[in-house]
């Protein structure tokens, strides 16, 4: 099963949340992917891990597997189905960037899939709980403002109804009108709170 959920966390949404997911006494974080030894470092403190984290429970699977890359002098996980991938949200400056959750599991490793995935719905769910969805336009401040055609997109877009923006998230954006979310993938388009309903 592949699946992702897309957000936007504010650090006391990702405090929220995390509450909740290490009421699982077997989760564990993994700062990323590639690591300095075949066995990943392992944390229940989300604070000693980077943007890009891996939760994992070694009662889905005991032991993650790593391939060693000459060319980077580290291992990179190659156990990715039996782990939720979390890029999360950081602020800087006026904007704060955008997150994923995501799976990758498969058939043929059942057992730790049975467990991923139950752990993934119940993430999503807490966050749909709570957070909202098409609050969020996308803008590119390059292109002049203009209404959806069939040769083109809208800019700003239509509200966002695949992004769910935390409460704390939402009151952090709508305390200054420059305040912006940051598309992880880079680029000059910006997320902005929908303040016009009529053009959502």
């Amino acid at each position: 099963m592949k699946s992702e959920l897309r957000f936007v966390m504010h650090p006391d949404d990702e405090t929220s949340l995390l509450a909740d997911i290490l009421r699982d006494q077997e989760v564990l974080f993994i700062d990323g992917p590639r690591w300095n030894s075949a066995e990943p470092e392992t944390t229940r403190n989300i604070s000693l891990v980077g943007h890009y984290c891996i939760i994992w429970s070694p009662a889905d699977q005991p032991k993650l597997a790593a391939s060693f890359i000459p060319s980077c002098n580290d291992w990179y996980c190659r156990s990715e189905y039996a782990t939720i991938q979390f890029l999360r949200s950081k602020i800087s400056g006026d904007a704060i960037s955008d997150g994923r959750l995501a799976i990758g599991t498969d058939s043929a490793n059942q057992p730790s899939a049975d467990g991923v995935e139950r752990r993934y719905r119940a993430i999503c769910k807490f966050i749909k709980k709570s957070y909202a969805n098409s609050v969020v336009q996308w803008r590119n401040p390059e292109l002049p403002e203009a209404p959806a055609s069939p040769s083109r997109s809208a800019n700003p877009s239509m509200a966002d109804r695949s992004l769910w923006v935390g409460p704390a998230a939402m009151k952090w954006l709508a305390e200054r009108p420059d305040r912006r979310i940051a598309s992880g993938h880079g680029g000059v388009v910006v997320g902005e709170i929908v303040r016009d309903k009529k053009r959502a």
